[in-house]
């Protein structure tokens, strides 16, 4: 083991006590206004540039604590700034410039984000704080989506659903079940970690309401991503019986309220001839052609819509200019599409290391070396990954902060399992391939 990296995981524990609070609370206060769009409810705010200012804030308490304190950047944290330098670039090349700014403006932003909650959380409780909040947004949320289901009526498609219950990245029903399947496992973590009972009761109805209001967005998508982590739980779980009895009791739930027109929608999977399995087939034809066109570097970002006419070729012809701005509908084919094999590896890269890290901090807790606790949301985070990465497959995720944030977390869960006893570290990995 690299004696100057334990004692470098060292520092980085006893220095985390002294992030300073207004540095926390500025971070909850971003993710408020992310999430939740206050700005877009309170035009006064959006006026007044409030989120530009904690933007600003966030980017300040970063560099200042990476000069201070000489923070080492993972190798996540690189891959994910080859990747903005790969969409800057991307700037010079593509069709419509102005959309391939917009992609690399938002993915700054994003990534302020996700080195704020690296740099920020450097402890248990501060983590711990940080989940409950975001956990107690999509719980809002949620119980927002209900009352939206219970108030919408059956439309010419045979269904009802959520409706609209935020903006941005929540903007439809597919965006918000993607983001509560990815969330679940940290309500079902909250729900594990705390001992008073009134919070037991607030976390596990609180899941509940997440795993209601996914099955009322009547997403597909989010269908799949959700019986995916199921599966994945059953696989990897220590305790199979108890794994297979907790899902057992969720059916019950979920085919009780779970109303026909909810199967009839997901009958539909199966169809891929016919209705929206059609289009985005022909969409993911489309963004299979722009790769091969410009394999290297894609087309830029934003710019697949742009290029939707010119490669929809499967649409009839006086149709195609109509698809002007289509999404894609898939993450993967996104990342080909409009940044090609570069694009590829760097976010492949990134997954790869995600994955590895929490193997190795899970095998490190089963070894009582790191704490328990770390170990539980280790593996939580690796049901949140699968869930989100099956149901990417469906949506065009690229700009949304899940996979960012998620990164950011799985870091955060290194860190912090490689400074427990202030003797082991994840960098370099070959200190752990002993454990794992």
């Amino acid at each position: 083991m690299d004696a100057q990296s334990s004692n470098f995981s060292r520092q980085a524990l006893r220095s985390s006590q002294a992030t300073p609070g207004v540095a926390v609370a500025v971070l909850y206060l971003h993710v408020i206004f992310e999430y939740l769009r206050i700005h877009e409810i309170w035009p006064i705010l959006d006026q007044l540039k409030v989120q530009t200012a904690m933007f600003a804030a966030l980017l300040l308490i970063v560099i200042g604590q990476t000069v201070r304190e000489g923070v080492r950047l993972s190798r996540q944290s690189r891959l994910l700034l080859g990747f903005l330098g790969l969409t800057v670039f991307t700037i010079l090349v593509a069709k419509n410039n102005f959309y391939a700014y917009e992609f690399s403006y938002a993915l700054t932003l994003i990534l302020i984000g996700y080195f704020a909650i690296t740099h920020i959380l450097r402890d248990e409780r501060k983590l711990g704080r940080f989940l409950a909040l975001l956990v107690g947004i999509h719980i809002y949320i949620a119980v927002m989506g209900i009352g939206g289901y219970s108030h919408s009526q059956f439309d010419e498609r045979g269904y009802a659903s959520t409706g609209v219950v935020g903006g941005s990245f929540l903007g439809d029903e597919n965006d918000l079940g993607l983001a509560l399947v990815l969330i679940l496992p940290f309500a079902i973590y909250l729900f594990r970690l705390t001992r008073s009972a009134p919070c037991r009761v607030f976390w596990g109805a609180g899941g509940v309401a997440i795993l209601v209001t996914i099955i009322f967005t009547f997403s597909r998508g989010a269908f799949v991503g959700l019986v995916a982590m199921a599966l994945y739980w059953v696989v990897v779980s220590r305790n199979r019986g108890k794994a297979i009895c907790t899902l057992a009791l969720a059916a019950v739930l979920v085919i009780a309220i779970a109303p026909p027109q909810y199967w009839a929608r997901v009958e539909t999977i199966r169809d891929i001839d016919s209705g929206t399995a059609e289009l985005r087939r022909n969409y993911w034809a489309a963004a299979g052609r722009m790769f091969l066109d410009s394999p290297l570097f894609g087309v830029g970002g934003n710019n697949g819509g742009v290029w939707m006419p010119d490669y929809a070729i499967d649409f009839p012809s006086e149709i195609r200019p109509n698809q002007w701005g289509r999404a894609m509908h898939s993450m993967y084919l996104q990342i080909l599409a409009e940044f090609g094999l570069l694009g590829a590896f760097l976010i492949g890269s990134i997954l790869r290391i995600n994955f590895r890290n929490l193997r190795q901090v899970i095998s490190l807790s089963r070894s009582g070396i790191c704490s328990p606790t770390i170990g539980q949301l280790a593996e939580c985070l690796r049901m949140s990954w699968v869930g989100f990465l099956v149901s990417a497959a469906f949506v065009s995720v690229l700009m949304y902060p899940h996979l960012y944030y998620l990164t950011a977390l799985t870091v955060v869960v290194r860190d912090l399992a490689s400074a427990d006893e202030g003797a082991i570290t994840i960098e370099p990995v070959a200190a752990l391939e002993k454990v794992a």
